[in-house]
């Protein structure tokens, strides 16, 4: 047993000085997030104890070792676009070395190529394409064109990630001139870290200048996918959504189709979506089939591609709309909506003007995983309540419907009922719900249920509810034809009629 132990204790010790090889390799590479956390998770297991006879330690070693293994591939992958940048000169605040980091975000990117894509998204509905930069190098258009491939999504430029510099991607002249020259349809994107609407109109400008002389087929987008981090940190979503919506605005009022690219997480999450309207939405989620539930208009759906012509993999989209120039699609294809199976959500009818008792979130639609964020609203703020489910109010809002997913958000402001006396002696026809106060929207308001063939006592009525009494103890019922009058006390006459 003692040998054993030994060899425990050995383990342990190996172990930690494992980890501490990896925080100081991590430090060294600017890992610093995940060497904290094994800085932290070192004097944890130092001072943790085992059983030497129980399974314990071997679920601590397989655990730890995962997280090893899955340090590790990050330094490689890190090292790896690290020694692809400095090859290729890219600079050192070019975002998108910070996405390749996290390409995890938008799935898992598997490996495909041109040819067998080609028979597959090459249809009267949808079109085949690529979107290229600085990373793949020096293309080929020709052979891109001879393999299939209908369009190409063209990076012109980036605003750096610390200094804010705006510069342009070092191979655009040569793509554009490349993929136009060959007949491939072009559309660009600029990859934003905009602060605010003044600097996303920046950005908007610079892009304008250097595309106006170019036959762009394809939309103008807008990529933002770097988000409280560099010289976003601190940087609101609400923010970075009217920095999209800025681009926008300006790429349309210079004639041309502006879109929005970004992830599914921050689709759904991140921005207030609900506020970009009829946008179009180019989708990056890496799977076979979309999962997202929102409308997109064209979805990049793997990094992995493999096309003749660019040296290395490279991002492979669908479209599915149509360009002028485009004869062999159907003239309108209005892009994907998912959103078809989820369950209708009832809501119970309220009427009250009321304020907000914290801070809110706005959504366009009673769900909380669609890409529906419409904006947030502060505490104190005024609304009028139209409608409570179990999850949701629906509220008017500057004379527009919204969903906030909470129910006890604001004030609540009850308003007295009037109530016509009466005095009758009834039987319940159908079960129903006793209430303690006359608002069905009330928490925790159902004392019970009361059986058909019940007699009763009513004692008051108004247009929705009836006053009740059982036992001496009065409740509220929301439904005025839920009995039959024995006797009508109140006006000295007896006889049974409905009520």
């Amino acid at each position: 047993m003692r040998k054993v132990s030994l060899l425990f204790n050995f383990l342990i010790v190996g172990l930690i000085v494992l980890l501490g090889g990896l925080v100081f390799c991590n430090e060294k590479i600017g890992y610093g997030n995940v060497a904290t956390k094994i800085e932290k998770m070192t004097p944890v297991i130092a001072d943790y104890h085992f059983a030497p006879d129980s399974d314990e330690i071997w679920e601590f070693m397989s655990n730890a070792t995962n997280m090893e293994l899955s340090l590790l591939e990050n330094v490689e992958l890190e090292e790896q676009i690290e020694e692809e940048a400095k090859a290729k000169k890219i600079s050192a605040e070019d975002p998108s070395k910070i996405v390749k980091k996290q390409q995890k975000l938008k799935g898992v990117a598997k490996e495909t190529t041109a040819k067998q894509d080609v028979q597959r998204y090459e249809t009267n509905e949808t079109s085949l394409g690529i979107d290229v930069s600085t990373w793949q190098g020096k293309i080929n258009w020709s052979k891109v064109k001879a393999s299939g491939i209908s369009f190409a999504m063209i990076r012109a430029g980036f605003r750096g990630t610390v200094s804010g510099k705006i510069t342009e991607d070092n191979q655009f002249e040569n793509n554009i001139k490349g993929a136009i020259a060959n007949n491939i349809n072009v559309g660009v994107y600029f990859f934003s870290m905009a602060k605010d609407k003044e600097e996303a109109l920046e950005e908007a400008k610079w892009l304008y200048e250097h595309i106006k002389d170019y036959d762009i087929s394809y939309p103008v987008a807008i990529d933002i996918e770097i988000f409280d981090r560099d010289r976003l940190e601190g940087v609101s979503y609400s923010q970075m959504t009217e920095n999209a919506i800025t681009f926008c605005n300006y790429m349309r009022s210079k004639g041309y189709t502006p879109m929005i690219y970004s992830y599914m997480n921050a689709l759904t999450k991140i921005f207030d979506t609900a506020k970009f309207g009829n946008e179009r939405i180019w989708l990056a989620q890496y799977n076979d089939v979309v999962t997202y539930k929102g409308k997109y208009h064209m979805w990049q759906y793997t990094s992995s591609g493999s096309v003749p012509g660019i040296n290395g993999r490279v991002d492979m989209n669908v479209a599915y709309f149509s360009v002028t120039n485009d004869v062999t699609k159907r003239e309108v294809v209005n892009g994907v909506t998912r959103n078809t199976n989820d369950p209708v959500v009832d809501f119970i009818t309220m009427d009250m003007v009321t304020t907000l008792n914290k801070n809110v979130t706005l959504r366009s639609s009673p769900y909380v995983n669609y890409p529906n964020k419409a904006g947030t609203l502060e505490k104190g703020t005024t609304i009028k309540v139209v409608g409570m489910s179990d999850e949701f109010i629906k509220i008017i809002y500057n004379g527009n419907i919204f969903y906030i997913n909470d129910t006890d958000c604001f004030v609540l402001k009850l308003t007295p009922l009037n109530f016509t006396d009466v005095d009758l002696l009834a039987k319940v026809n159908k079960k129903v719900d006793l209430l303690y106060q006359p608002y069905d929207f009330l928490k925790n308001n159902v004392y019970n249920q009361v059986d058909v063939e019940t007699q009763i006592k009513v004692t008051g009525l108004n247009k929705d509810y009836v006053r009740i009494k059982i036992d001496d103890k009065e409740y509220y019922v929301n439904d005025v034809e839920f009995y039959d009058v024995i006797k009508d006390k109140s006006q000295g006459s007896s006889g049974k009629s409905n009520s």
